[in-house]
């Protein structure tokens, strides 16, 4: 685990935080029994066999002695299905459902003790199956979770389902105690000289490692700080809401405005958001890679960006766009002026349909890994020809009216509702 994850499981507050929901919408019919209800039976083999049969999915977290190291993700030797699959008993109508409670956004958090995943299927009264999907932000970020996505999904609704098995069979799960000479044997592999070795350990500063080593040590006393009243005030209760756009549409408009698609999505939250403060700014998430440190999996850093909720969406669009092209990596970015409401990231995943236990995925309704004390974060997600964009806000905000602005700015039609059958 690097660095800047291992934060995500610093605390019990962070830890449930980071806990993402997702909400794919299938089709019914190869789901569901005559009856109409469920059919777990098929659903429960093929999450076995294209889930729980892969590595990602098998692996939980393990801490290492005395905090020499950062955690590690070995193998489950006590994994039971169960913990990860949870069927819905009733049906539910998807034009007033809670599409939280959908994704498994509101069962236990997760356990520490086993992998950090959860998928809850629930029948929809209008014949469709919602898919809900809870995924750690420790164990995946953006571009990697469209991955997770396509690896407990299909090409093709007539493809059979993988061999269920399990992929450590013949893998004993390192201890504790291993953990600091499998690092030190790895990181003296990928330095591959002493000179090299000498030089990467020295670059950072000697202190701050005996700060993590002690951060380490003290986690168990102070992981719960705070206790449930802490939990209340940074994770009050939110609701989410998504709609379904015409990917090419959008992207035509993003550029008569002067920018990118990514650029209208946050010009579009700054444009729809309710609040008195004009003058926001909001979280942006710039990725990139380090041929300097290429084991790692990507780079990934916050800038801020800024804009006038009453100003012209185009002045908007083409305001965030210079502020991002602006930019210098090489330097901590400053934050940017305005009222902070939140964080906004763009993500594709795939040009074709795909499919659920041989069900039609027709909608993906995304919901941000962001804080919980975010006024509105939203998420798009870039599926089949379509854009479809999820937000959170606090209860006591309309996170319905607020997407449907959004979806105005972006695509210049009326707001439809929320997506159904």
């Amino acid at each position: 685990m690097q660095i800047w994850e291992e934060g995500y499981v610093s605390n019990h507050i962070s830890f449930e935080n980071m806990q993402t929901p997702g909400l794919l919408i299938a089709e019914g019919g190869p789901l569901l029994r005559p009856d109409g209800s469920l059919d777990r039976v098929r659903i429960r083999a093929f999450v076995q066999g294209a889930v729980a049969s892969t590595e990602s999915f098998r692996l939980r977290l393990q801490r290492s002695f005395l905090g020499l190291t950062p955690p590690a993700w070995v193998p489950d030797d006590d994994f039971d299905l169960d913990r990860h699959l949870v069927f819905s008993d009733a049906a539910v109508d998807p034009a007033t459902a809670d599409l939280r409670r959908l994704s498994g956004a509101e069962d236990p958090v997760f356990s520490l003790r086993h992998p950090l995943w959860r998928i809850r299927i629930t029948a929809l009264t209008d014949g469709r199956v919602a898919v809900g999907m809870m995924f750690h932000h420790a164990m995946t970020d953006g571009l990697s979770g469209m991955r997770l996505f396509s690896t407990v999904t299909q090409a093709r609704a007539d493809e059979p389902f993988p061999e269920p098995r399990d992929p450590f069979a013949a893998v004993q799960p390192a201890r504790a105690w291993h953990l600091p000479g499998l690092a030190l044997e790895q990181w003296w592999h990928r330095e591959g000289s002493l000179g090299a070795a000498w030089r990467s350990y020295w670059s950072r500063p000697v202190l701050r490692r005996i700060r993590r080593v002690g951060a380490r040590l003290l986690l168990p006393l102070r992981y719960g700080r705070g206790g449930e009243a802490a939990r209340r005030a940074a994770l009050p209760p939110r609701h989410s809401a998504y709609r379904a756009l015409d990917a090419g549409l959008a992207g035509r408009r993003a550029r008569e405005h002067g920018g990118t698609l990514s650029d209208l999505q946050a010009a579009a939250m700054v444009g729809a958001w309710p609040g008195e403060q004009r003058v926001v700014s909001l979280r942006f998430p710039v990725s990139f890679h380090s041929s300097a440190a290429s084991h790692i999996r990507n780079h990934v850093r916050d800038m801020s960006v800024s804009g006038d909720a009453d100003a012209d969406l185009s002045a908007t669009v083409r305001a965030i766009h210079r502020q991002v092209e602006e930019r210098d990596d090489d330097k901590p970015y400053p934050p940017a002026p305005g009222f902070p409401i939140g964080y906004s990231t763009l993500l594709p995943w795939v040009s074709r349909p795909r499919f659920f236990a041989g069900a039609r995925i027709l909608d993906v309704a995304p919901f941000p890994a962001s804080l919980g004390t975010d006024s509105l974060a939203a998420a798009g997600i870039m599926y089949n020809g379509r854009l479809f964009i999820g937000a959170n806000m606090s209860t006591t905000a309309d996170v319905e009216q607020t997407v449907g602005r959004m979806y105005e700015l972006m695509t210049g039609l009326p707001d439809p509702g929320r997506p159904v059958a």
